[in-house]
């Protein structure tokens, strides 16, 4: 029997992007710059009255009109919902209630609506690639938008979620590659039993084709056992006695970028087949 595949974004993402949505024309454009047609609704008569659908009717007429399992297209999606969002924010009368719905929206859908260049930007785009590339992205997915939610307001539970970003992808790779995960695993054998499983471990490098790489994966692996002893150090899972200080949000921010680098590159290692695992 075949699964039926869930829709990335939610009817109340989809509705939170339409209530942004200015003219017919700003529509139209920012749609289409991402390939998106728009497909408008006719005029309808009621009761002897016309009816002329609203921007936002059209706007969510056509989202909801589209394959919205296909990650390609969510893709497209998000890049005009932000094109939306900045459209809609620079209006002197913008509701700014409408904004937040609609990053709160985003983000429990695992997609945390934000500029590019920033962290937020890579938590995005990796929720993406693993709803590509694993059969079931939902604990991976659940991990992001905490990660989202945490990141600016308290360092030292986002270092916390940055770890456990760690070990939902490690899992989920070990379990898509269908390989054991232990009852109690700690990060370092998650990493490396993950990065096995791929033949990525730096052990499994063929040193004789380029030592580089072999180094860089040694680096990588490091920087995500790293962000495990961080965050047994200042992160929020042991109860210190004490408020947690000496953590700044630039450091934060390091934490959880080292932990989105080493989740996207076991992702795409996994959309390849494996070599040289054990």
């Amino acid at each position: 029997m075949t699964e039926t595949k869930r829709a990335l974004l939610s009817s109340d993402s989809i509705g939170a992007i339409a209530d942004i949505t200015g003219s017919v024309a700003d529509a139209e454009r920012v749609l289409a710059a991402v390939g998106i047609t728009l497909r408008r609704r006719p005029v309808t008569r009621h009761e002897g009255a016309v009816i002329v659908p609203s921007t936002s009717s059209h706007v969510s007429h056509t989202l909801r009109s589209l394959d919205l399992t296909d990650t390609g297209v969510v893709s497209a999606v998000l890049q005009a919902a932000a094109r939306f969002a900045e459209i809609y924010e620079a209006q002197p009368s913008a509701d700014r209630g409408r904004l937040v719905r609609l990053r709160h929206c985003l983000a429990l859908d695992g997609f945390p609506l934000d500029s590019t260049g920033d962290p937020i930007a890579a938590i995005r785009a990796l929720g993406l690639a693993a709803s590509n590339v694993l059969v079931d992205a939902s604990a991976i997915r659940v991990e992001l938008a905490r990660l989202e939610r945490s990141l600016d307001e308290d360092p030292s539970l986002a270092i916390g979620k940055a770890k456990n970003l760690i070990e939902a992808t490690a899992k989920a790779v070990l379990q898509q590659r269908g390989r054991p995960v232990h009852v109690s695993p700690n990060v370092p054998s998650l990493v490396n039993a993950a990065m096995t499983a791929l033949g990525v471990h730096p052990d499994q490098a063929d040193v004789t084709t380029s030592s580089v790489v072999r180094e860089m994966l040694t680096g990588l692996r490091d920087v995500a056992l790293k962000v495990g002893t961080l965050r047994n150090k200042v992160g929020d899972g042991h109860g210190p006695t004490s408020a947690v200080t000496g953590v700044t949000a630039k450091e934060n921010r390091l934490a959880v970028r080292a932990a989105i680098a080493w989740s996207a590159y076991m992702l795409d290692a996994l959309s390849e087949p494996a070599t040289n695992s054990a």
